[in-house]
């Protein structure tokens, strides 16, 4: 007679087996936000900021539809404008960037008639490797195929081509990052420390984000817009002095902001009230829950400009 273990386990392989033909025994999948397997490859392993916009989800929510159809969009509509791609054509971008140079990647569909334009003074076409750029040695435009081009800074340009060749994805010092925020992001965003360039206009209000960030060790940041605008932002600091100092400046930017507001733009307060900072030793959180009937005016703020396009 067959013992009771070797029973179970003739009949329980069978099983296991059939369960992974059923439910599918595939590797779990990365955790943190969704990057387009399309536009994944091309970060290299030197990457210490990610920004992701997921742009075709992000158009079918009703607030966007209602609020933000319209608005000028920091970050997404300099790369339209760069590549000439339509709107409600491009489907997901992701900013890439090792602190000192960057780069924008987007994943859309590209016709024939968004071919950059190669009149800008001083632009030229020219090959790395089997890939083809148009622009000049500081600044260019990465062909990739009629579904994926990438605009910035040359070199990084060339660093995101090397990494096409081997990249699995984010580095393993960006994951842990990654896995803090949820998959559903629409929005998100990754600093992983050290030198940071932004991808923001100094004349534009969110370079004031740079001050924040010195305090800044490492720290995250996603946005969902299922109500309103509605997220977390989290910083962790070197050490608890950095961590008081960050959660100061913010409560100190939250109340000037409040003082800022004009007698006649009541309403502002409300953006203000959406904001509230805590600190748990090194961790600094910034929790955002804004209504939606004020995003126009947000958007407006963080864009530094307003009106439709």
């Amino acid at each position: 007679m067959r013992p009771v273990s070797g029973l179970l386990g003739a009949v329980g392989a069978p099983l296991v087996l059939a369960s992974c033909a059923l439910v599918g025994c595939t590797k779990a999948p990365p955790a943190g936000p969704r990057i387009d397997p399309a536009i994944s490859t091309f970060i290299p392993a030197d990457t210490t900021v990610l920004v992701g916009v997921r742009l075709e989800k992000i158009e079918k929510t009703p607030v966007y539809q209602k609020y933000l159809a319209h608005q000028a969009v920091p970050l997404v509509d300099p790369f339209r404008a760069r590549t000439g791609i339509k709107p409600g054509d491009l489907w997901e971008i992701l900013y890439v960037s090792n602190g000192s140079r960057g780069a924008v990647i987007g994943h859309g569909l590209f016709s024939d008639e968004a071919e950059p334009d190669l009149e800008r003074a001083g632009a030229s076409r020219f090959k790395y490797k089997r890939f083809n750029l148009v622009g000049d040695s500081l600044q260019a435009i990465l062909l990739v195929d009629q579904t994926v081009f990438a605009a910035g800074d040359t070199e990084q340009l060339k660093a995101m081509v090397d990494a096409q060749e081997k990249s699995a994805g984010p580095p393993a010092s960006m994951k842990p990052l990654l896995a803090r925020m949820p998959s559903t992001a629409l929005i998100w965003g990754a600093y992983g420390g050290g030198a940071l360039k932004l991808p923001f206009a100094d004349s534009s209000n969110l370079s004031n984000i740079k001050k924040i960030v010195s305090m800044i060790q490492t720290g995250t940041l996603y946005l969902n817009l299922d109500t309103g605008v509605n997220g977390l932002a989290e910083g962790t600091s070197a050490n608890d002095q950095n961590a008081e100092q960050l959660e100061s400046g913010l409560r100190a930017l939250i109340g000037l902001g409040r003082l800022a507001v004009p007698a006649n733009q009541p309403d502002l307060q409300r953006v203000w009230d959406g904001l509230r900072p805590t600190r748990e030793d090194r961790e600094v959180k910034l929790h955002i829950d804004e209504p939606a009937d004020l995003i126009e005016q947000i958007s407006k703020m963080i864009g530094g400009r307003g009106g439709s396009q």
